[in-house]
C-alpha cells in the first residue's frame, strides 16, 4: 500500500459524500439562478442555457430577436479598412447593440458564400448543397438551401453558411465534430434566435436538438462559422457580455436597432 493512501471508514465517506448536497440545500448558499428569458431592450431577451452549478464556467448564449423592433446587418473588414477583426470592433464601427461572427472564409479572409445587407450584395453566392442561406425579407427571416434561393431587391440581409440544423421542424443527419458553435434560429412566430456558446463544445446535432426544443423552439436553423471563430459582443443600455475567439474574422452579423 502506497504511503500517500489513506484508507476511511464508510460512515465518514457517506459523511462526507453529503457536504456538497448540504451546501446545494443550505438557505444561506447564494447560487445564480436561470430564472428564464431577461428582457434587456424592448425587442431583444436574453437568457443563458449554459447555467449549471455543476459547469459555472460553461455557457450557452442566446438572444431572441424582433425584427419589428431591432434589424439585421453585416459589416465586412473592408468597411474598417483591414483584413480581419474580431467582433467587438466591427460592433463598436457600427455603434451595433450586438455583434456575431459571421460565415466561413478563406485563409486570406476572404468571405465565402453569399452577403447581403442593406439590400446590397456583398459577396456572391456559392453552389455548395448543404450550405443555407438566411435572410429576411420585409422583416420576415427565412432559411433556404442554394437551389431555391431566388434573389430579389427585397432581400434587406443575408448570410450563406452550413449546415443547415433544423429544416421545417426536422434535425437532417449531420457529421460528428465537437466544437465551439454560432448559430441563427427562427421560431414559429419569426423571431430570430442567436445562440454562442462559450466552453461548451458541442456536435452539430447536439445544437440542433436544443434549438429545436422548448425554450428556444426554432422551426428553422443554421449554424454559423464555428470553433476558433465563435464570438459574441452585446452593449445593451446596462446589459454588456463579450465572448471572445481565438481568431480575427473577415466580419460579423450585426444587430441594430430600427
Amino acid at each position: 500500500m502506497s504511503l500517500q493512501t489513506k484508507v476511511y471508514p464508510i460512515k465518514f465517506i457517506r459523511w462526507i459524500g453529503l457536504i456538497p448536497l448540504f451546501f446545494l440545500l443550505s438557505p444561506n448558499t447564494t447560487a445564480k439562478v436561470n430564472t428564464g428569458w431577461q428582457q434587456i431592450k424592448e425587442g431583444i431577451e436574453y437568457r443563458d442555457l449554459g447555467d449549471s452549478l455543476l459547469k459555472p464556467w460553461s455557457h450557452i448564449h442566446v438572444f431572441r430577436i424582433d425584427l419589428q423592433k431591432n434589424q439585421l446587418g453585416l459589416i465586412t473588414a473592408n468597411a474598417l479598412s483591414q483584413k480581419n477583426a474580431p467582433v467587438s470592433v466591427y460592433a463598436h464601427f457600427s455603434q451595433a447593440l450586438l455583434a456575431i461572427n459571421g460565415g466561413f472564409f478563406d485563409r486570406e479572409y476572404r468571405p465565402l458564400g453569399l452577403r447581403i445587407s442593406n439590400k446590397q450584395q456583398k459577396n456572391p453566392l456559392k453552389r455548395i448543397s448543404w450550405w443555407g442561406i438566411f435572410y429576411v425579407k420585409k422583416n420576415r427571416p427565412y432559411i433556404s438551401n442554394v437551389y431555391h434561393f431566388y434573389r430579389d431587391k427585397a432581400i434587406d440581409f443575408a448570410i450563406q453558411s452550413g449546415p443547415r440544423l433544423i429544416i421545417n421542424n426536422k434535425i437532417p443527419s449531420l457529421k460528428p465534430g465537437i466544437a465551439e458553435r454560432t448559430a441563427l434560429g427562427i421560431t414559429k412566430d419569426k423571431k430570430i434566435i442567436i445562440l454562442v456558446t462559450d466552453n461548451a463544445t458541442m456536435t452539430t446535432t447536439e445544437l440542433a436538438e436544443i434549438m429545436k426544443s422548448p425554450p428556444l423552439s426554432c422551426t428553422d436553423a443554421l449554424n454559423l462559422d464555428g470553433g476558433k471563430s465563435t464570438q459574441l459582443y452585446a452593449n445593451i443600455d446596462s446589459f454588456q457580455l463579450s465572448v471572445q475567439g481565438y481568431s480575427n474574422v473577415s466580419d460579423a452579423v450585426i444587430v441594430k436597432e430600427k
